[in-house]
């Protein structure tokens, strides 16, 4: 069979992993990307404004990523966090499953082994998510451990994920398109004499994007080796255009006529999920609005939701899918003009 060849860049959904310190904010940065549900496996979200689901074991991490392939359009992003704590629980899954006391009775490090399998066989599961156009993101805490550099003499400190060295940390580095570390920024200053040193700073949270001697890192978007951390410096790579395009496939229509056909417009792109619904009638109206921003040029729909919003119809979170039928018939398409006016001045306020 002939394979099929493809060239230039492909946009995607994102496999990120965040890691870096205890209170550094990784969640409250991964719950600004697009339309986030978390897998909190140590409850740090329960002071934020999140969709969320707690697991008691492993079990419940596996069973939640199987209802989300087979729901992709409920979210678009899965955040794990944070995926050390998960390889506990897959720890205490293997103890179970083999009534041992501790993952460590396992000769020669083989518990280890199992829960590899069990971490390999997750990853396998939220690649298939990816697939479908949903973001995941995993957020970790670091850990620094003693570096021997195997042709060098000595060895130095280096930040790392705090994972399992041998088995899940490499796998899960592996596996990650974007790998950031997030850290406060300290600068060592030196006393006139030159006699004593002492840390400055430690306030301004820095992530970095690419490998360094101190930490692993790494990006495959040309982002600068080091940032501040702020979702916005990476916003533009988790715009709609790359998030929750792969919707389940519509039946084919019935053979109709050839007609004529106008110019296609300069814009072309799949609805997204939030501009499908279930609903035969609606749907039809929100496709003909969808075309009404092709039109425009307006790919996003938080531009229209915003619209929407200044009028008091909807709250901005409420996506068009959710929209009143009519509403959608009587107000967004009969006047279009004033309705696209308003969504393309919100547009050109959005920050990417």
């Amino acid at each position: 069979m002939t394979p099929v060849i493809t060239r230039g860049a492909v946009q995607t959904a994102k496999k990120v992993v965040v890691y870096g310190p205890e209170g550094i904010g990784k969640t409250t940065f991964a719950a600004q990307f697009p339309r986030p549900v978390f897998i909190d496996t140590e409850g740090s979200t329960t002071h934020m404004d999140v969709a969320r689901i707690t697991p008691a074991n492993w079990n419940e991490i596996v069973d939640a990523v199987d209802y989300f392939i087979a729901h992709p359009r409920e979210l678009g992003t899965l955040v794990i966090d944070t995926i050390d704590w998960a390889e506990a629980l897959a720890f205490r899954a293997v103890c179970a499953e083999r009534s041992l006391k501790s993952i460590e009775d396992v000769p020669y490090g083989k518990g280890y082994v199992f829960a590899k399998d069990k971490v390999r066989a997750l990853l396998d599961k939220l690649e298939v998510l990816k697939g479908m156009g949903v973001n995941v993101v995993l957020t970790a805490h670091c850990i620094v451990r003693k570096f021997e550099q195997p042709d060098e003499l000595g060895s130095y400190d280096r930040y790392t994920l705090k994972l399992n060295e041998k088995n899940i940390s490499p796998m899960v580095k592996e596996w990650a398109d974007m790998m950031l570390f997030v850290n406060y920024r300290t600068d060592v200053v030196t006393s006139p004499d030159g006699k004593t040193k002492k840390a400055t700073g430690g306030k301004k949270r820095i992530m970095y994007t690419t490998h360094a001697a101190c930490w692993d890192a790494k990006n495959r978007f040309d982002l600068p080796d080091e940032m501040p951390f702020d979702f916005a410096q990476i916003a533009r790579l988790f715009t709609v255009d790359t998030i929750a395009e792969v919707v389940e496939a519509a039946p084919a229509p019935e053979p109709e006529k050839p007609r004529a056909r106008k110019k296609p417009a300069a814009v072309d792109r799949v609805r997204v999920p939030s501009m499908c619904s279930d609903d035969p009638e609606k749907d039809a109206a929100l496709e003909q609005l969808w075309k009404l921003m092709q039109e425009k040029r307006v790919a996003d729909p938080l531009c229209l939701q915003k619209a929407v919003a200044t009028k008091d119809y909807y709250d901005a979170s409420v996506e068009p899918r959710d929209y009143d039928t009519a509403f959608i018939q009587d107000v967004l398409i009969a006047a279009w003009d004033q309705v696209s006016d308003i969504m393309l001045s919100i547009s050109n306020d959005l920050p990417f």
